[in-house]
């Protein structure tokens, strides 16, 4: 009963009169609408994980968007909030802005080809430890080895037990998610260790259907920024949480980060993602001494003037959000 009122709801407050109205008071001071997006996969893999969104369901939301934005560069869209000005060549339509957070290898196999496809503009947040060594990070890991079908029982000491499984989709990542989350807790450098645990537990797999998380090549991530409609930020070496560790350690993450793309890239690099959102006023500002020039947050809501331009908010987008729901997240609803 209740995901039937949730589902009249949904279609009450998306009607075309209602929405429009909701649309005209969010969009009123000119906001810019900056998503967060992961990583894409094809319709019929069947991996758990809301960082995936799929092809399709990507291909709709643009279309979405494009009736009613100009999807637009970053800089292009920081330039104009900035101005409060629009170009003569472009349109009156609100801004959006598409980022992509880590740097997965779809990037290079499956976004290429749509922002070639759509003239697509997009911003690619690199975190460079696993360019670097060609090893998905911690969370990655924990996410492929807990895609096997059936029931895998993970216990680690002092932190927990999590059933995951029988089940797939969206009730399976809601069980992988809580064992991501109490990873997290966890101080910076036991990791890797408690993801080896897991990984060594979740075996044998057998996950039909899903191609798993890894990084870019360097030759791929070159490749994908030579794209004149991809810009490249940084995103940390290491996928850090920048507000958890001592400020030296997290300028030496980011210094590293912007120093390795702008030598794979022969690019500036001038923006900047923190990672899982976290941000710290000691951070904000090792951004600004390294000449970093906007930085992104979480925050699922638009981004608007007064909004410091190192900590803008972006809208999350992964794979188990239905297009009605983003569309009422994009009206800050």
């Amino acid at each position: 009963m209740k995901a039937v009122i949730k589902q009249l709801g949904l279609k009450l407050l998306t009607a075309p009169t209602l929405y429009g109205w909701l649309q005209r008071r969010a969009l009123k001071d000119a906001p810019v609408t900056i998503l967060c997006y992961h990583t894409l996969r094809p319709d019929h893999e069947t991996i758990a994980s809301w960082l995936a969104l799929r092809d399709g369901d990507f291909a709709a939301q643009i279309a979405a968007l494009r009736a009613s934005y100009d999807i637009v560069s970053l800089d292009e869209a920081l330039a104009s909030a900035k101005s409060q000005a629009k170009s003569p060549a472009t349109s009156d339509k609100p801004r959006a802005v598409l980022t992509f957070d880590d740097g997965e290898w779809a990037m290079h196999a499956h976004l290429l080809k749509i922002v070639e496809a759509e003239d697509l503009p997009v911003t690619l947040y690199v975190a460079t430890g696993q360019i670097e060594t060609g090893q998905p990070y911690w969370f990655d890991r924990v996410i492929n080895a807990l895609q096997s079908s059936g029931e895998r029982q993970i216990t680690l000491d002092g932190l927990g037990h999590w059933t995951i499984g029988p089940a797939l989709g969206k009730p399976r990542w809601e069980q992988i998610g809580a064992v991501l989350e109490a990873l997290k807790a966890q101080p910076e450098d036991t990791r890797d260790a408690l993801a080896d645990q897991i990984i060594a537990q979740a075996s044998p797999t057998d996950a039909p259907g899903f191609t798993p998380m890894a990084p870019m090549t360097r030759a791929q991530l070159q490749e994908v920024a030579a794209h004149p409609l991809v810009t490249i930020g940084a995103h940390s070496h290491g996928h850090e949480l920048l507000d958890r560790i001592t400020p030296d350690a997290a300028r030496a993450s980011i210094a590293r980060s912007k120093e390795l793309l702008e030598a794979w890239t022969g690019q500036t690099i001038d923006h900047f993602a923190y990672p899982n959102g976290n941000s710290a006023p000691a951070v904000v500002e090792i951004l600004k001494d390294l000449g970093f020039r906007s930085a992104t947050i979480l925050g699922d809501r638009l981004a608007h003037a007064s909004d410091p331009a190192l900590l803008l908010p972006r809208i999350s987008v992964g794979r188990y959000d239905a297009l009605e729901r983003l569309r009422l997240r994009l009206v800050n609803i």
